[in-house]
This record gives structure tokens, C-alpha cells and sequence, in this order.
């Protein structure tokens, strides 16, 4: 017997790192006075997949080029809503806070990024060792997306919820200097 969990899962598009997004209009850039809404989500759902009832679709961008001999860069943590969806089922308030944590967890590496990478410098010539650098900090963000779900059974464990939700806050909290100004 299948057992079916009240999924809300995350996409994280990798292809999109060293790509520009193709349009402003349907990107928002992580901002910590703003939240996530349901109407946020403009794709259509994926009716044929039965157990998942929302999608977000996250990622980490980075404009890079050569300055002074020095790879430069610039991070930053994009929600793409006409990639992301939701089912009627999962319009609630609890569930959108899950999915807003997949957005705030994608933030989080994205200063965890900004943090390892100023103390560190690249020259030009080193693409493939910057490239790879950054490879390593997305695996392990992908690695906490899929954590995030199976821990809090995509959302469906609230003591596990609000200790990711917690525990989330206060990285991004002692990260703060490495939010985007």
C-alpha cells in the first residue's frame, strides 16, 4: 500500500546559477520585508502527479566577470512564479510558511556563499575552480531542501516545522552581514 504524504516540495534549478533569468517580471529576489503569497505561484499545477500539492521554484544567480586580474561576483536568492504552483488543497497559511522556508533556506546559502567566497579570492583564469567552489555550496543547499522535506514530512510534522522554522531564522540572522545591501 502507497502511503500518501501532503506534499509540498521544492525545485531548485541549478541550470540557473550561471544564467541570466529571463525576465525581471516573473522573478522575486529574496527580501526580508517581504513574504511569499499564493498568488506569488502562477504556473498551473501538476495534476498528474497526485502527492505533491504545491512547488516552489527557487534558486541562486550569480553575475560574475573579470576585474583587476579578480573574479567578481554577485549572489543572489530569485523565486521564479511562473515555475512555481499550488493545488487548491494547500492554499492555507501553514503551508505557504512551508514553502516561504524554502525560499528563506535558499537566502541562507546564498550569504553561506557570500561568507566562504570573501574569504577566498578567485583570479581570472580560475572560472572552473570558482565554478566548482560555488558546485560544492549548491549541493550542499540542495541537500538541505530535501532534508527540510523529509524532515518535516513536507510539512506535515509542525514540532519539526517549527524547529526548521527556527532554526532557519536564526542563521539567517547570524548571516546578516552577508544579506544583500
Amino acid at each position: 500500500m502507497r502511503v500518501k504524504l501532503f506534499g509540498i516540495i521544492t525545485m531548485i534549478i541549478f541550470w540557473g546559477l550561471f544564467a541570466s533569468v529571463d525576465s525581471d517580471a516573473d522573478i522575486i529576489y529574496w527580501d526580508s520585508s517581504e513574504i511569499l503569497s499564493w498568488d506569488d505561484f502562477e504556473a498551473a499545477p501538476r495534476m498528474d502527479i497526485e502527492e505533491i500539492f504545491a512547488l516552489t521554484s527557487s534558486g541562486i544567480i550569480d553575475y560574475k566577470g573579470c576585474d583587476n586580474g579578480i573574479i567578481k561576483y554577485k549572489f543572489r536568492a530569485y523565486f521564479e512564479k511562473d515555475e512555481s504552483w499550488v493545488k487548491k488543497e494547500a492554499y492555507t497559511d501553514y503551508h505557504l510558511a512551508h514553502e516561504q522556508l524554502h525560499f528563506d533556506i535558499t537566502e541562507l546559502y546564498t550569504r553561506k556563499l557570500r561568507k566562504l567566497l570573501s574569504e577566498l579570492e578567485f583570479k581570472c583564469g580560475q572560472e572552473k575552480d570558482f565554478e566548482r567552489f560555488v558546485a560544492a555550496t549548491l549541493e550542499n543547499w540542495y541537500n538541505e531542501q530535501r532534508n527540510y522535506d523529509i524532515m518535516t514530512r513536507h510539512s506535515m510534522n509542525k514540532e519539526q516545522q517549527l524547529e526548521w522554522q527556527y532554526r532557519i531564522k536564526m542563521e539567517l540572522s547570524l548571516l546578516e552581514n552577508y544579506a544583500e545591501k
